[in-house]
């Protein structure tokens, strides 16, 4: 959760905003972006030719790479130059740092980058693109330029039934109708074609969290059930579509069940290489908002979209999740767990080295879903192996708000790029928008799926790659590496996300941006592409789809627009203001309501609640919620049903 600024440091930024001004320009450019003559008649001129352009270093706000291999043969980067002549120069925000304190220093020290670009948590936060625009760090971009620079952005939007005015609506700040960011494309599954694949099986549809867990030990408590070699015979002899009730055959179907069998696990008393085997590590990082995104769906509640709201206006619900006895029996078996000695003592202080160190030497019977299980795999190389299980797959409540919906929208904030005015002159401005535009295009998302066109055969659904691209295919469809001639070997990612070339992928690493028909997709299903995780992701969204409603979100009114600003500065306030400056304090009350006495559990937990309860924090709330409701309500004529 995010820290609260330092006084002397917010009161310091106060001062650099109220004399912060739009006029500043590229003048004052210390990057190491190239120079410029600050000309802003530079965009009125017809459109620029990309082969004009001039090579162009540009700092860049994104992610480095985080695996020490480099392409031997690389054949995405020289492409990359050549269509945008930008090469862009990553940094990234330090590990374990809060986004917004990292940010009002970097405007404090005139540090902010040329670009922010995607998963960065900048572009999606009301209150952090407000900080940037005061302090003239954010240019806005407007539709004539979007139009004049960004052709293959307009033809991939026509692609999926987009106009790029409709783009440019649902994009702009809903305060002053300016877009002062730039997002990635819609989702494909706007295009009736593209739901009908593979790829929308895999997205239509709520499914939910799920655990990994050794299968040698499940079969010592649950003899009956599949091992995971059981699991992929079924699947393949099934083509890879199975049902809920195929997959879900083990029986732990609630928080009772799954503590009882965590319970016997730890009576097994079991070992690995010396070292005892911890029953779980359920919560993927030890802090307080993980306890929500690591295992959600195993409290039984469902989340608005007005987080942290869940809403049932059947039963007149409005209700922060925590506040809810769903949430109260979950933090209790976190809380029996722990004192029972199911999570390890070590649960709260070990660090994320340490937990991942443990799972790969098998030191844990049941782990989060993002555990680094393939590490563990090629580690034991076979001596055991891991279910996937779902957790827990109960039916959707419709009576939930968004519970049964799923929302397609025309942009998607969080992958956003911002160009900062302060380190990017005007007549850069083009060059900027075309490498934006070359990232955005169904060329460059289809060559970062395959690789260039001399590796395989065929278009559409009947591509494959050459003989002598084996490795490659080995490496996008089940992740397997070979030095000597995988993807990576050729500058290409595949399903290990630790080997990123950020010049290629660093804008474009997200769902929307990727090409529908990629290997994963095409090649039918296999011994060789089996992926258990997504076999049972796709099996329970798709029984959530026998009760589901899909909508595109089309551009809305100025009231609507209007009420869309109230909310988010109404949820702003909430989590900037009120909840913020107590965010150290529950910190501290829920480890302990998690790690303390368990006959003082209902003590430790009212005080957590009381603070959540209290008449700010509660009144905020409620003037969220009234804000989401207007919103809501409004937005509904603005959706079109697509199923």
């Amino acid at each position: 959760m995010k820290k609260v600024m330092a006084p002397m440091l917010a009161a310091a930024l106060a001062v650099s905003l109220a004399g912060c001004g739009s006029s500043d320009n590229a003048s004052n450019n210390t990057g190491s972006t190239a120079g410029g003559n600050g000309n802003t008649a530079a965009n009125n001129s017809a459109p620029a030719d990309p082969a004009s352009f001039k090579e162009m270093h540009l700092e860049v706000l994104g992610n480095l790479p985080t695996s020490p291999r480099k392409p031997v043969e690389d054949k995405l980067t020289p492409i990359w130059r050549e269509k945008t002549k930008v090469i862009p120069d990553f940094i990234e925000i330090p590990p374990n740092t809060d986004i917004k304190s990292w940010l009002q220093m970097q405007i404090l020290a005139n540090t902010v980058p040329a670009v922010i670009a995607n998963s960065s948590g900048i572009a999606d936060d009301a209150a952090n693109m407000d900080m940037l625009k005061k302090a003239g760090m954010a240019r806005e971009i407007t539709l004539d330029e979007i139009k004049k620079y960004m052709p293959l952005t307009a033809a991939r939007l026509a692609d999926l039934g987009v106009t790029v005015d409709q783009w440019y609506q649902a994009s702009v700040d809903p305060t002053d109708g300016k877009m002062w960011s730039i997002p990635s494309m819609p989702s494909p599954l706007l295009k009736e074609e593209y739901r009908k694949t593979p790829y929308g099986d895999a997205i239509l549809g709520n499914g939910g969290y799920g655990v990994w867990m050794r299968d040698d030990i499940l079969k010592k408590v649950y003899p009956n059930v599949m091992s995971a070699a059981d699991l992929k015979k079924l699947a393949i002899a099934n083509k890879g579509q199975l049902s809920l009730e195929q997959i879900d055959d083990i029986p732990i179907k609630n928080l009772d069940q799954l503590s009882d069998y965590l319970e016997k696990v730890k009576a097994l008393n079991l070992s690995e290489n010396g070292h005892p085997i911890t029953p779980a590590h359920l919560q993927f990082e030890n802090s307080r908002g993980a306890l929500y995104w690591s295992l959600f769906t195993a409290t039984g509640l469902n989340m608005s979209q007005a987080v942290p709201l869940v809403i049932n206006e059947s039963k007149n619900l409005y209700s922060d999740y925590e506040l809810t006895p769903e949430w109260k029996n979950y933090i209790s078996f976190m809380n029996k767990g722990f004192k029972d000695g199911l999570f390890g003592k070590e649960f709260y202080i070990q660090k994320n080295e340490q937990r991942d160190a443990k799972i790969i030497n098998g030191e844990y019977a049941v782990v989060n879903m993002w555990a680094p299980i393939a590490a563990n795999k090629d580690k034991v190389k076979g001596k055991y192996d891991w279910r996937f299980v779902p957790i827990f797959a109960n039916d959707l409540d419709a009576n939930v708000q968004d519970a049964a919906n799923q929302y397609f929208p025309l942009t998607t904030k969080w992958n956003s790029k911002v160009i900062n005015p302060k380190k990017v002159s005007e007549d850069q401005v083009p060059q900027i928008l075309n490498w934006i535009d070359w990232n955005n295009s169904l060329e460059a998302a289809d060559l970062r799926a395959w690789g260039t066109p001399d590796m395989y055969t065929g278009d559409g659904m009947n591509r494959r790659y050459k003989p002598e691209f084996k490795k490659v295919e080995e490496y996008k469809l089940i992740g397997k590496t070979d030095e000597t001639g995988d993807g990576w070997y050729y500058g290409i990612k595949g399903s290990d996300s630790t080997m990123t070339n950020p010049e290629v992928y660093g804008l474009a690493d997200a769902g929307e941006m990727s090409y529908v028909y990629n290997p994963q997709v095409v090649y039918p299903f296999s011994d060789a592409n089996y992926d258990q995780s997504t076999l049972v992701n796709t099996a329970w969204q798709k029984h959530n789809m026998k009760s589901m409603t899909l909508y595109a979100e089309l551009p809305v009114d100025d009231a609507t627009r209007q009420a869309k600003a109230e909310y988010e500065e109404a949820s702003n306030d909430y989590n900037n203001n009120l909840l913020a400056p107590h965010n150290d304090e529950l910190d501290n009350l829920m480890v302990k309501a998690i790690t303390g006495s368990s006959d003082k559990f209902d003590a430790n937990f009212k005080d957590y609640t009381d603070v959540l309860s209290s008449s700010d924090v509660a009144d905020g709330l409620t003037k969220m919620k009234d804000a989401w409701m207007k919103y809501y309500k409004l937005r509904q004529g603005f959706l079109k049903k697509l199923n």
